[in-house]
């Protein structure tokens, strides 16, 4: 029996750590084995330590940078018609690194080009780029044979330059949590909300921390647990000083950044998760998706697609600490709607978010070029 020749492709984008919504999922696509059954892969890893700061130029980036685009060069080089899988950056200075990627494989290897959005700022940023840069960008946009957005909300942000979009949600194992689990670990006594992300100024995670401390104090029987990477320590300080005055230390706790079963603990004990996000260029967070296989409704904002991902099983919300304020005491209060909801996430999760639907649409999509 002959053995069909694998085809080359080059594999470029954020691999953990650190752990971000979006290295999560391309770490999930790199470990497909129907990815390397199909592929012979090569990998670029553009990992950014600073996402804080995702665009501040510094040398080590510079140079991580330049050794990206002379190592994508060589295989564009080396290979025949090699396929260029890129998660395109939403920042100015890697879009231009991206750029240059792109028109290496198009113009030296004769490939083709497909370019994955995790977010929902690469629009703002083509917006600011003028004159030759522009063109540049312009250019090699044209050029992309398909752009994968995380829901059809975000194929604006491509600007009407590339003519095939893709839409793909991400997806997380679906024996992440096991359907007999859900509600077996939950605990009596007090209602649990947990929030799960990076705990940035941006998520929301102030304002969930002052509604959850002003339902307390109306005699709401609560509990919050904060579970992520602390992004700003200065920050963190004052918002553990806020929980201390207001005496909600037993109430309100940082548990910092958990993975694997000591994160799944989390989403089983608990009753309901809040991600009140104001992030710029929030996509479709996957500690969301999370949330819902573990049977939990949703309480979350309209940024990215997060408005369609929970349309079904959760309350869209302002992230004002009255709006999430309102979202929680509606969950608090009605048991039955609480129920109803997390049975919904589970159901959703099961039909539409698996890990397994998202790798077989992404290299779906490679085997069609």
């Amino acid at each position: 029996m002959t053995r069909t020749k694998k085809r080359d492709l080059i594999f470029v984008g954020p691999l953990p750590p650190p752990i971000l919504g979006e290295s999560i999922a391309l770490q999930s696509l790199y470990n497909s084995d129907r990815l390397h059954r199909q592929y012979k892969v090569k990998k670029i890893n553009l990992s950014r330590k600073d996402f804080e700061h995702p665009g501040a130029l510094s040398f080590d980036k510079l140079f991580h940078d330049s050794f990206a685009i002379g190592y994508s060069i060589l295989l564009s080089l080396r290979m025949k018609n090699p396929i260029l899988y890129i998660s395109i950056s939403q920042t100015k200075m890697g879009l231009l690194r991206d750029c240059v990627m792109i028109q290496a494989c198009k113009v030296v290897g004769r490939g083709k080009v497909v370019s994955h959005l995790h977010g929902n700022n690469l629009g703002g940023t083509i917006d600011a780029t003028s004159g030759i840069t522009e063109k540049f960008v312009v250019n090699t946009l044209k050029k992309i044979d398909v752009g994968i957005v995380l829901g059809e909300k975000l194929s604006t942000n491509y600007r009407g330059y590339v003519n095939r979009i893709e839409v793909v949600s991400n997806g997380i194992p679906a024996d992440f949590i096991l359907k007999n689990e859900v509600g077996q670990a939950k605990k009596s006594g007090p209602l649990s909300l947990l929030y799960l992300s990076n705990l940035m100024f941006e998520k929301g995670y102030v304002e969930l921390i002052k509604a959850t401390t002003a339902l307390i104090k109306e005699g709401h029987n609560l509990r919050l647990d904060l579970v992520g990477g602390i992004q700003n320590e200065s920050e963190f300080q004052e918002v553990q000083r806020y929980i201390a005055t207001n005496e909600m230390e037993q109430h309100i706790q940082y548990h910092g950044l958990k993975q694997g079963e000591e994160k799944k603990r989390f989403f089983l004990e608990s009753d309901m998760m809040a991600l009140p996000t104001k992030y710029k260029v929030e996509g479709q967070p996957m500690s969301i998706i999370e949330g819902m296989a573990a049977g939990l409704p949703i309480i979350s904002s309209d940024r990215g697609i997060i408005a369609e991902l929970i349309k079904d099983c959760g309350v869209v919300v302002e992230p004002t600490v009255e709006g999430v304020k309102t979202a929680i005491k509606a969950l608090v209060s009605d048991d039955a709607e609480r129920m109803r909801l997390g049975r919904v996430s589970r159901e959703t999760f099961e039909e539409f978010y698996t890990e397994d639907k998202y790798t077989d649409s992404v290299v779906a999509i490679f085997d069609k070029l």
